[in-house]
This record gives structure tokens, sequence and C-alpha cells, in this order.
């Protein structure tokens, strides 16, 4: 599954336990209404806009569309799970991808399945003070001592900025124990990359943490081959891990195209809009692909934003057209790649598609 929810911009924050398990709690994959034009149609005007507001709402939450990365990272996860009951042999999963490529969607959704598994096996986790799910951000220049109290702050238990670096790892330790934590995040992971002793000792925090809890990592972050090649302790990560890469898709071969026409419709199958059949967008599969960079998430914005243009229009009016996806400004990135590779093919945006 790749889902688009607004944590891919920064708008939801995982970093606390009782935000968290909230979100994992109430989410639900989102699913196109089940509407016919002509049951619609003789609806009155206020139920129409009901409709068309609660259709609106499910798609600016995100829609949610199948990728062979997503089905890949539950495989592995799945697998680290069957071995975190080891003393040892234990693994870990990486995610690893530029930015813009559904790094924080993949942990999102690799919390939510492992939050479900979690709550099936012990139905009365909430009584027996379980935390399924744990999810901590890497700042930069952090130090080990910083690391653990993002895990304390995380856990929402009380500490002073004087507490050791072996306290506060001891409270964090003895906590997830007993929590029976099924998944732990670790997102950022780049700001440990650079060849430091701060990092170093970050790494070997998190590293000391992660041995004594029968659970499974998730490390999340973008050129994490530099950090987990560049020393011993490096090397240990990878060896204890596998590792899924995201990237933008590609579409200059044949499966790469059909990847990515495969893409286009089903978001298009997503957003339901009654004049607007599966397969409307394919003719400009070139142009989109061109315009986004083949990123997931630019693509994921730029679509959805569309259909948020024409959701409340009238029924014959409901169709994305190339001429409205031309009007709709991305990121500031996206915008210059796009220009670049416009004039690199000698051609004018006007004439892209």
């Amino acid at each position: 599954m790749f889902a688009s929810p607004a944590s891919e911009t920064g708008d939801v924050h995982f970093d606390r336990r009782s935000a968290l398990e909230r979100l994992l709690e109430n989410h639900t994959p989102s699913a196109p209404e089940d509407i016919t034009r002509a049951v619609y149609e003789k609806w009155s005007p206020d139920r129409q806009a009901e409709f068309n507001l609660q259709r609106a709402t499910r798609i600016a939450a995100g829609v949610v569309i199948k990728t062979p990365q997503l089905d890949e990272l539950d495989k592995e996860i799945r697998i680290a799970e069957a071995f975190a009951g080891r003393d040892i042999g234990r693994t870990g999963v990486i995610v690893n991808g530029p930015p813009t490529t559904g790094k924080t969607t993949a942990a999102f959704h690799a919390m939510s399945k492992a939050f479900r598994r979690h709550t099936l096996r012990y139905p009365d986790w909430k009584r027996d003070g379980h935390i399924p799910v744990v999810f901590v951000e890497v700042p930069p220049g952090t130090t080990a001592k910083g690391i653990m109290g993002r895990f304390l702050r995380f856990l929402e238990i009380p500490f002073i900025e004087k507490m050791t670096l072996e306290a506060r790892t001891q409270l964090v330790t003895q906590q997830l124990q007993r929590a029976r934590t099924s998944l732990i995040v670790i997102d950022e992971m780049q700001n440990l990359a650079r060849l430091s002793n701060g990092s170093f000792e970050s790494a070997q925090a998190i590293k000391n943490l992660l041995n004594s809890l029968k659970t499974v990592p998730l490390y999340v972050g973008f050129k994490l081959d530099d950090l987990f090649s560049h020393d011993d302790l490096g090397a240990q990560f990878a060896a204890r891990s596998t590792m899924i890469r995201l990237d933008r898709m590609k579409s200059r071969n044949a499966e790469g195209k059909r990847n990515w026409r495969g893409l286009i419709r089903a978001f298009e199958t997503q957003f339901a809009l009654f004049s607007h059949p599966t397969g409307t967008l394919i003719p400009y599969a070139d142009y989109l692909w061109l315009r986004t960079g083949g990123s997931i998430s630019a693509l994921s914005r730029l679509l959805t934003v569309a259909a948020l243009h024409v959701v409340d229009s009238e029924p014959d009016e409901q169709v994305i057209s190339v001429e409205l996806l031309k009007s709709i400004k991305l990121d500031v990135e996206t915008e210059a790649r796009y220009d670049e590779m416009v004039q690199s093919n000698g051609n004018a945006k006007s004439d892209a598609a």
C-alpha cells in the first residue's frame, strides 16, 4: 500500500505516545464511496453537499495505493517479527530513499500494520500497559543523552536534564521491556551519518538499547548507505537489517511505464469522480512523469489537489483535465526540476503534454 496522509507534508506528529496511539487506533484505510451518479442526482442539494464534503475530506486525508515497495516492507517486517523473540539473531528493517519518495508514509503504513497485529495478539494491551509502537526522530547534532531523552519524551516520562545517559537508558529500557513493544521506528537516521564522537555515541546508544529489547527496529532516512558502511558500528547495523529502497519511479522502460500508468489508474479509481472514468489521464502519463519527476508524493499532491478542485462541481464537470493539472503549483524543488527537464528536452511547458 502507498498511503499519502498529511504526515508526508509534516502536518502530523508521531513523537508522543498518546498522540500516536490515538492516530493508529482511529486509522482506517480509505475507500471510494460506493455511490452511483443516478443515486446522487436523486438526492436533495443538502444531501449532495454533505456527500461532497465527505468525499473531499477522504481525498484530502489521503488515498491508499498499492506499490511493490510497501508490499516488500510488509514482508520484511513480518519476517523480522518472527525473529524478534530470539535471544540472538534478531533483525531490523531499513527504509532508505531521497526526500519526497514516501518514507514517512511508508513508516506510518508499517506502524499501522504493526499496531493492528499487536492489538489482535494482545486484546488487553491497554490494561496490561503495552506500548505497541514507538516513534523517535534523530535530530541533527544529537548526543546519546539526547537520543534517550527523545525516547523518554515519546513515552511521556518526566526527567531532568541532568539525568545521566546510563540512568536515561535504564529508564527507557525498563519501560519498553514492560511494554512489550512490537515496533520501534527511528526516523531521520541520516543525522547519524556524519563522522563525529556525538553521532558514534548516539548510534551506539541505539544499538545497546535495541539489544535489550525483543522488538523490530525500523530505521528510516536517506543516504543510509553512508551510515551503515563507514565503520564497524554501522556495519553491525547493516548486518542485522534488510533494506527497502524507495526512489522516484522510472518510466523509460516497459515495466516502468506499466507501473507508472497503474499508479495513475489507481489514483483515478480512488477519487471516484462521476465524469472521470479510470484511464482518463493515461494519455498524459508522460506529462505527469515529467511534471513530477517520477515522485509518487508529487503525483499524489498534483492529482489530489486537482480532484479537490472539481469534487464540488456538477456531475458533468467532475473530471480532471490536463489544463487543470497545468494550473496547479507543486513544491519549489519539484517545479524547479520540471523546468530543468523541460529545458533540457527543448520543449516549452505548454507543449510538454
